[in-house]
């Protein structure tokens, strides 16, 4: 059983995401898990607008195999989880390359599989992610079913338990899991009390299973928004408690989305000057907003330039900011990219009037303040 492991952040294949994923030097304490969301990482550029990407086919030479190599052999990482996820739901405004990859791939048994065992040639690299089918088509044993599949071309597997379904998805995995496999607890957006029966009844059913067991909770809830957010206050809707209690919960690792809000991948919605930052020293978020304009009827609409006028001066003059600087641990040196680029932007050295580099910059510093935390030895 893998006793290294003590943190595993989950990324989407979306383009800030991997860009994260592959300028960011992973401990061995940190295993990346790639949720993959559709078939490739980013559509090619066609000279026809109307040309559609080619769900099996290859377009410009990339294919889902070579795309996603690619990404993988870029990680520094020693392990990668590779998850197609099946929790996704599909709704009416969900971007349609990730629809059409949600209908004709991950929601189909037979075709997810064919698609992890595309990864085969990073069996040593590629740890694949297995969900239970039971909710989605009605099949059963369809977890084992996977496993069979894949465990003789993967060293190692993952068991993804949802907790709606634990019970059966437990007895299903115990037929099939092995010592060097790992197990994700996947508790979503719930509150987790260590003193719930619920919690407390799941701790004893993966108790018996020898195996590594990551508790996942995505600490902000679905219900935050960048215009919600009051300007330099602490968001006292985020619970990130998990990194502290989840050895209490049966883990031997914890796993959350690096510190931003899970995305919804969906099209259209306003673009709102917003930035969520880390405080390391007090492990809490403070939010930080556009000072000017709004969005009801009337109202002009915010600018993105204040993401360089508002936004970043007040974060570099921030408590927080302080609070890190005097730290015994390193969060704000010369390593931590998210750092660098804020104090690029007030420098005028890099253009800041784009609220995806915001989102970069979060999971950048998130997730280096948490590896200065794993090598101090206080998670």
């Amino acid at each position: 059983m893998d006793t290294t492991l003590k943190y595993v952040p989950v990324f989407r294949s979306k383009q800030q995401e991997i860009t994260v994923l592959k300028t960011f030097q992973f401990d061995n304490q940190i295993y990346p898990c790639l949720e993959i969301i559709k078939e490739l990482d980013r559509k090619p550029r066609h000279s026809n607008s109307t040309t559609q990407v080619s769900l099996f086919g290859k377009e410009h030479g990339k294919t889902f195999e070579s795309c996603y190599s690619s990404v993988i052999n870029s990680i520094s990482a020693k392990k990668v989880f590779i998850d197609l996820p099946t929790h996704l739901r599909p709704s009416p405004n969900m971007k349609p390359e990730s629809l059409k990859f949600l209908r004709k791939v991950i929601t189909k048994r037979d075709k997810r599989t064919a698609y992890l065992m595309k990864l085969n040639s990073l069996s040593d690299k590629v740890i694949p992610v297995i969900s239970s089918f039971q909710q989605i088509s009605g099949e059963v044993e369809s977890i084992c079913l996977q496993a069979q599949d894949l465990k003789n071309s993967f060293p190692s597997l993952a068991y993804r338990i949802m907790i709606p379904t634990y019970e059966q998805d437990i007895l299903e995995i115990k037929k099939c899991i092995r010592e060097n496999d790992y197990i994700f607890v996947d508790y979503e957006n719930d509150e987790i009390d260590e003193n719930d029966w619920e919690v407390i009844e799941i701790k004893k059913a993966i108790e018996e299973i020898n195996a590594h067991k990551i508790i996942h909770r995505y600490q902000i809830p679905d219900s935050m928004t960048m215009t919600g957010l009051e300007h330099n206050e602490r968001i006292e809707t985020i619970d990130n408690s998990l990194p502290f209690i989840f050895k209490k919960l049966g883990g031997h690792s914890f796993s959350d989305y690096v510190g931003i809000k899970k995305d919804n991948i969906t099209d259209g919605g306003v673009q709102s000057p917003g930035f969520i930052f880390y405080d390391a020293v007090q492990n809490s978020f403070f939010g930080y907003r556009y000072r000017y304009g709004g969005h009801k009827k009337g109202e002009t609409k915010p600018k993105l330039s204040e993401f360089e006028t508002t936004i970043v001066p007040a974060v570099l003059d921030s408590n927080a900011v302080a609070r890190m600087k005097t730290a015994k641990q390193n969060y704000l040196d010369n390593k931590n990219w998210g750092w660098n680029i804020l104090n690029k932007i007030e420098s005028g050295k890099e253009n800041g009037k784009n609220a995806a580099k915001f989102k970069r910059i979060s999971m950048e510093h998130y997730l280096h303040c948490i590896q200065q935390k794993l090598r101090a030895k206080e998670l």
